[in-house]
């Protein structure tokens, strides 16, 4: 009996020294761990760098910064309807409760420098997926042309617009300021709902203006327009930095810094990671797709209600009638032929 034991004992001895019975070693808990510091560390990087080089990245900016002057605040009631169906005033708000021949165009006379301004943003509630809305400007010099800018839907509100993708038509100084709502080419008119009108701010350049404007570009990008190929940019067209690239960015910047990390350690004759790097750099891949996935929900989620308002339980004229490229205008609709095209 004792031959046996000894036997087990020397067996066990023999396979602990071949490694056969010792557990494997984790390789993507901490792969996933070292991805997560350097992704982290990837992104302070970033912006530190697009802060510190700011002005190389958008030249446009550099005749906007440095001005000292404080967010101008407008109320709602100041903009006067040039063109509107319908409307009243509810204390300082303008409520606009109908279009006049598919379009509401709320002005008003201001002075103010262009380049004191960089940014606006229209306090605006109840704007639906059947309308559009845009931002026009008159300058002093130029006072018989009018410029616009579109601007961009959040859940029934307006995002702010980096106004220096104007270009050359925003400078100097502006004596007109005004909004202008349009239905879209289905002529549904904001489907009826009433728009309200809270007021605006006109917005220095600032670090915070410039991070705001970025969230929302990345956040609220236009919805599809219906295409069976539906091709839609990452942001819209006058969104600031693609965050595509930013993610890109963020998975290459990062396997760099783990690869420094561990030539350092490396160097100094410490331990490493006893995973390989190639774990780490897909663990950082997938991450960058979350990172790029996650902006996208809010997105999805829109062009879902969209969807679900145009189509959803009506019947087959009524679908093709809210379709803007079946039927884009109502002289176009030909009603005769529905519902057979």
């Amino acid at each position: 009996m004792g031959h046996d034991a000894s036997s087990k004992v020397n067996s066990a001895t023999q396979a602990n020294l071949d490694g056969s019975s010792l557990p494997e070693p984790s390789v993507w808990k901490p792969a996933f761990k070292e991805a997560g510091v350097v992704f982290c560390v990837a992104a302070v990087v970033l912006v530190a760098v697009y802060s510190l080089w700011f002005f190389d990245f958008h030249p446009e900016f550099e005749p906007f910064a440095g001005h000292d002057v404080e967010t101008a605040v407008i109320p709602g009631k100041a903009f006067q309807p040039l063109v509107a169906g319908g409307g009243f005033l509810d204390g300082d708000t303008g409520v606009i409760t109908a279009f006049a021949e598919g379009q509401a165009i709320l002005s008003m006379p201001i002075n103010f420098l262009a380049e004191d301004f960089p940014f606006i943003k229209f306090n605006i509630e109840g704007i639906t997926t059947w309308a559009n809305a845009a931002v026009y400007w008159r300058r002093a010099d130029e006072p018989e042309l009018l410029y616009n800018l579109p601007l961009n839907q959040s859940w029934g509100e307006l995002t702010q617009v980096a106004m220096v993708y104007g270009k050359d038509k925003y400078r100097g100084r502006i004596i007109e300021l005004a909004i202008g709502f349009h239905s879209d080419p289905t002529d549904h008119d904001n489907n009826g709902e009433p728009i309200r009108m809270n007021g605006a701010e006109l917005r220095p350049f600032s670090a915070a203006a410039v991070a705001e404007q970025i969230f929302e570009d990345w956040t609220n990008p236009p919805l599809w327009g219906g295409w069976s190929n539906n091709i839609v940019r990452g942001i819209h067209a006058a969104g600031m930095v693609y965050p595509n690239l930013v993610a890109n960015l963020l998975v290459v910047t990062g396997l760099l810094v783990a690869g420094l990390w561990r030539l350092g350690k490396k160097l100094r004759k410490k331990a490493i990671p006893s995973h390989r790097l190639l774990a780490t750099a897909l663990c950082l891949c997938l991450m960058g797709w979350v990172f790029n996935d996650a902006l996208r929900w809010h997105w999805r989620i829109a062009q879902l209600a969209d969807t679900h308002e145009r189509y959803a339980g009506l019947p087959l004229e009524e679908r093709i009638r809210n379709n803007p490229i079946r039927c884009g205008r109502r002289d176009d609709c030909f009603e005769h032929l529905l519902p057979y095209f």
